[in-house]
């Protein structure tokens, strides 16, 4: 696997404790929207056991001359010092890879299931959908605790104004008053109200290892084929 030295050209906080960073893209860098890249840090200040690489799903879509990754700001070294990074600075990248990727067939519906951080690799998904013209019926079910927890919302309702064919379900857990949209958790009840037919689309859930199997055993209860079922998640996101 090719490693690249690529620099930081940007951050930016897109909810609370959330950050967006972008890096220089290296040429002829490709990858498939659900991919990502590991980020070692060159020379950190501080080390814990937690290491000095993480994998980040790629926010940014194969199109963009930009790579994008978010994640939560968390108390581990190596957030703290990714976060505190000078523009400019360097980070090693390796990859692409991974396999959480939407299946070719467009005539079979995609759910995405996103918790939290959850959204990056569908993030990228929905936006290359939108850009292509996709056919492709694709919902995304985006479970947060509230508003100010919720990244990039202003723009998945975008992305469901210029695609006809996605549909945006987003719910919050501890919504403030002015949330008007769905509450609770992600459940089945939510799934079916949304879905007419629950059996037919593959499934892609994505977030922290205990939100995905939560779900995961929600569509198994469901009756959903366990081939039709596919999960990416975040330890220690």
């Amino acid at each position: 696997m090719p490693i690249h030295k690529v620099k930081l050209l940007n951050r930016e906080e897109v909810a609370s404790n959330t950050v967006m960073f972008r890096f220089e893209k290296p040429a002829g860098f490709a990858f498939k929207p659900g991919q990502y890249g590991g980020f070692t840090l060159i020379n950190p200040q501080e080390t814990d056991a937690g290491g000095i690489t993480r994998r980040f799903s790629f926010l940014s879509t194969p199109d963009d001359g930009e790579l994008a990754i978010v994640t939560r700001i968390q108390q581990s070294a190596y957030k703290r010092v990714l976060n505190a990074l000078p523009i400019g600075s360097e980070v090693k990248l390796a990859g692409p890879s991974g396999t959480f990727t939407l299946h070719n067939d467009a005539h079979i519906p995609a759910v995405l299931i996103a918790g939290g951080i959850g959204i990056a690799p569908f993030y990228s998904m929905l936006r290359y959908a939108a850009y292509h013209v996709s056919p492709q019926d694709l919902f995304l079910f985006y479970g947060n605790q509230n508003l100010k927890n919720t990244a990039f919302l202003a723009e998945l309702m975008q992305l469901q104004m210029q695609n006809p064919h996605f549909k945006l379900i987003a719910t919050m857990d501890k919504a403030e008053d002015t949330w008007q949209g769905e509450r609770g958790f992600i459940t089945s009840q939510l799934l079916k109200k949304n879905i007419s037919a629950v059996m037919i689309p593959i499934y892609y859930i994505c977030g922290s290892p205990a939100m995905v199997t939560v779900l995961q055993e929600t569509l198994v209860e469901m009756g959903i084929d366990e081939d039709k079922i596919r999960v990416e998640d975040f330890p220690g996101y």
